[in-house]
Parts: structure tokens; sequence; C-alpha cells
């Protein structure tokens, strides 16, 4: 089911057939390199039905990526819930394919996704977490949120760098 566009994307719901690509990006040390690991097919498949629990529950979650001029499979991106200082919070992730990198499909998906969120829940917050090293990833947050700090993240117990948008900052960076 398609969730939104942009002028060169489609965001819809992950399904089943959508494991082996998203294998291409989790299965990739080099696209995996700042996570713990790669991930298996087995783990894989727990991502794609943990998405779809949060479409069951919240109503989003983690979107496949899709380029418009040729179906082509990019990614994932989109919000998800996630341990944030003691609280559950909405937490915005994209994971691109490396052969796609540097087209900007990160930032444009996160922008449409973070503007999306925030048009159709009521949440009035939305963060991504990114492990400090991962600089192409800090630009991407840079652009799709107003502000950033560093916190230690008792999911894993390290220092990331949390960047995040309240409501009120959309018609500054709708308009930027």
């Amino acid at each position: 089911m398609t969730v939104l566009e942009t002028e060169r994307l489609v965001l819809r719901e992950l399904s089943a057939a959508d494991v082996d690509r998203l294998l291409d990006i989790f299965g990739d040390p080099e696209a995996m390199w700042a996570y713990p690991s790669t991930k298996s097919r087995a783990e894989t498949e727990r991502w794609v039905g943990w998405a779809q629990s949060s479409y069951a529950e919240h109503g989003w979650g983690l979107w496949a990526v899709i380029r418009k001029s040729d179906g082509h499979f990019l990614g994932d991106c989109g919000p998800m819930m996630q341990p944030v200082e003691g609280q559950q919070v909405p937490e915005l992730g994209w994971h691109i394919l490396r052969t796609e990198w540097g087209h900007g499909f990160a930032t444009e998906a996160g922008r449409a996704a973070r503007d999306w969120f925030f048009a159709n829940t009521d949440q009035g917050r939305l963060v991504s977490i990114v492990w400090p090293p991962n600089t192409a990833s800090r630009r991407v947050g840079a652009k799709v949120h107003a502000r950033m700090r560093e916190f230690t993240w008792e999911k894993t117990g390290t220092v990331e760098c949390l960047f995040e948008t309240l409501r009120s900052d959309l018609p500054k960076l709708q308009s930027g």
C-alpha cells in the first residue's frame, strides 16, 4: 500500500516480498558498518514483521523506498518506536542501498516521512538516532531535523547523536 510520494520516490508498506531486497542492505558489511553486525534472513524477516506490527498498532512504520522512474527498491525509511531517555519515542530511520548512496534519496524520503508523520499523527516529537562516526547519516539527520545533541542511548549504552524535530519546528523546516 502506497503511503506517500515525493518527486522521485514512492514510500509504501514493507511486505514479505521485500526481504531479499532488504538483505542487499542488511547483508552488506559496508552498508551495515555503523551497526553491530549484518542481519541474517531470519533477522530481516523479523525486521519486516516489526514494521508490519507498527502499521497495525500505530498506523505508521518503516516503509519501502521505491524510485518512481523505474520501480527500483532503494531501501526503507519511516518512524518506529524506540526507547529514548526513559520514554518510547517515534524515531525516524533510513537505510538505502549502498549503490544508491549520494543521490539524496535518504534526505528526500526522510523529509517526506517527517512531514507525513506530523500531518497524520498527533505526536509532538520525532527523533533520529545516529552513531557519531556515521557522517553520511548525520548529514541526513541535519537536513531532516531542527536540532541535534549527543546522548547516551539506553538501548545500547553508547553515545549517539539525537536529532530532533518538534511539531512547532515544522514551519521553519518546510520553508527552508
